[in-house]
């Protein structure tokens, strides 16, 4: 037997590393760079052109106050102001005040229903807002099938008159209130019942206890409900352009609104966003200060016990009876008056609905290139500008709270900021960057314009959305893959961005809606060319409420509630704040 000699095994040669062309630490500071730039950037022009003589795509010009002279001169200025300070406190007091009762009587009660009123009371939530203002004005104005119907056959009466301020803050309240209602719905979940059950054996009966304990824990709820639905009422465009505009009210979104579309007064108008700006940030001031330390207000460290359920004995189905009343005049009847607005050639409380049923005004909606158009590019801009949204936010998300990135802190700000930001505003401060940086106007007049300013001002909402199922990935996971050699990068790709898939499909359904009526940022970037839903919906509400618009409505309330249904049957997407 013979003994083979072993040969010396050479080493192969070493491999050499590729070489990224970006590391990790370095993508995170353009990511974090280019989403402050595109987010936070745009307010420099809108403040540099409430400054300057001549509009900034204008050669010359020089810096001025003579914009906030002008504004704050101006009588019919501080008359919108006032009005809006005024239509702003109404609606909030009153959405305080349903939104909060409904969350105690459909939460903590025994109220017969509740499944079916929480339902109602969240519809105009999903719905867009502008179709439920449609419907109130067909149902509830003066001349409205509702309110007709009931003064011809009934002793009652519409109380307030839509086209005053009272009137607008009532259907204000429609959508202000669930908001409300969601908010507080979820501190009382939260609130560990013991706290009751002790103020109970001290001889505090079941209503007292819930009103001397739980409700002062929903102080921080209350305040920043209040102050979020202040802020919105402050900066609304559609309620006071359609109901506001027979009644020659005006408020500041309206203000600046026609000083831009009929006077072109742009350094005007740019310097009352700056003030509306200034306001709304005054309010996120107001609303820390308020609130204080909210450890204060922490009563559980873990999981509550259960939740406690305030017996209301026979009155339970008199309090159900009035809410359903209440639900039926504010959400069932708008929405019934914009099908049926639709579906009718005249709508009239003296003419039976049922004999003039046609489809006409859908045929003139479809015959009609402006509204075929407009309800396309929205399609386009809802459906393309989503899901470059939704993969936009997965992104800037996994870096602001998976990695270790240094100024992680403020991407996560930065991500919300946009809600707090008036869309008005978000509008102007578009357009003036493009005037800027698109000499051109090859971005501004398309739709990726219109894209950029929709998908800016609802990325919070999807944020809100993708961040909870982000927050609730161990953070071991990508870390095991980083240990088996992957990149930062592919742990994310590969891990995180999998498991947290559906999250994202919620995320797109939720912008999608959001994107689909938006119209306040359409304002100042529309031209004829790129006509959307929203907007057009909106300026022909604001003259006349025909079976064209309803019929608009009624196709834009059906691709929401389909896009609706079909997420929450894929993915178990319901309707949030």
């Amino acid at each position: 037997m013979t003994a083979t000699p072993l040969r010396p095994h050479s080493p192969p040669p070493p491999v050499k590393p590729r070489r990224r062309p970006l590391s990790t630490n370095a993508s995170h500071y353009v990511l974090w760079a280019l989403a402050l730039l595109v987010i936070v950037g745009p307010i420099v022009p809108v403040v540099a052109a409430s400054l300057w003589s001549t509009p900034l795509y204008e050669s010359g010009g020089h810096l001025t106050r003579d914009n906030f002279d002008a504004l704050f001169t101006d009588g019919g200025w501080w008359t919108a102001v006032g009005n809006s300070v005024l239509f702003a406190a109404l609606n909030t007091a009153g959405s305080i005040v349903v939104g909060v009762a409904c969350a105690v009587l459909l939460t903590r009660t025994d109220l017969p229903g509740r499944r079916t009123l929480t339902t109602l009371l969240l519809v105009p939530i999903a719905l867009p807002g502008l179709v439920l203002i449609i419907g109130w004005a067909a149902m509830w104005t003066p001349a409205g099938f509702a309110s007709s119907w009931l003064e011809t056959h009934t002793f009652l009466s519409m109380p307030v008159d839509l086209y005053s301020i009272p009137g607008m803050a009532m259907v204000g309240m429609t959508v202000a209130s669930p908001t409300v209602f969601l908010l507080c719905r979820g501190t009382l979940l939260s609130i560990d019942p013991a706290l009751e059950d002790a103020a109970r054996t001290l001889g505090a009966g079941p209503l007292r206890s819930l009103l001397s304990v739980s409700l002062p824990l929903m102080r921080p709820a209350i305040t920043n409900a209040a102050l979020l639905v202040f802020a919105l009422s402050m900066e609304v465009l559609g309620l006071p352009l359609v109901l506001g505009f027979s009644s020659e009210i005006s408020l500041i979104s309206t203000y600046l609104y026609d000083h831009w579309t009929n006077d072109s007064q742009q350094g005007l108008v740019s310097a009352g966003a700056v003030f509306l700006l200034v306001a709304v940030s005054a309010l996120l001031v107001l609303r820390n200060r308020l609130v204080g330390d909210t450890a204060r207000f922490t009563t559980t460290t873990g999981k509550p016990t259960g939740v406690r359920v305030l017996r209301l004995g026979p009155v339970r189905w008199l309090m159900s009876g009035v809410l359903a009343l209440f639900l039926a005049v504010f959400v069932v009847v708008p929405l019934a008056g914009v099908v049926l607005a639709a579906f009718t050639s005249i709508l009239s409380p003296f003419i039976s609905p049922w004999s003039v049923l046609t489809l006409d005004n859908f045929s003139a909606v479809f015959d009609n290139p402006l509204y075929t158009d407009s309800i396309v590019n929205s399609l386009l801009i809802a459906g393309v500008g989503g899901a470059l949204t939704t993969l936009v936010i997965a992104v800037l998300s996994v870096v602001a709270h998976r990695s270790r990135f240094r100024f992680r802190g403020s991407l996560q700000q930065g991500m919300l900021w946009p809600r707090m930001m008036p869309a008005l505003v978000t509008g102007m401060a578009f357009f003036w960057s493009f005037a800027l940086l698109d000499r051109s106007g090859a971005i501004r007049a398309s739709l990726w314009g219109i894209g950029i300013a929709f998908a800016v001002r609802s990325l919070a909402l999807g944020y809100s959305a993708f961040y909870p199922a982000l927050a609730g990935i161990g953070a071991d996971l990508d870390h095991a893959a980083r240990t088996s050699g992957a990149s930062w990068w592919t742990a994310m790709r590969t891990v995180v961005l999998r498991l947290v898939a559906p999250a994202m499909g919620a995320s797109f359904v939720l912008l999608f809606v959001a994107m689909l009526g938006d119209a306040e940022p359409a304002v100042f970037l529309v031209t004829d060319e790129t006509p959307v839903l929203g907007l057009t919906m909106l300026q022909l509400a604001a003259t006349s409420i025909g079976g064209s618009v309803a019929a608009l409505g009624v196709i834009q309330m059906v691709i929401t509630l389909v896009v609706l249904g079909a997420g929450r049957a894929l993915l178990g997407v319901r309707p949030r704040a």
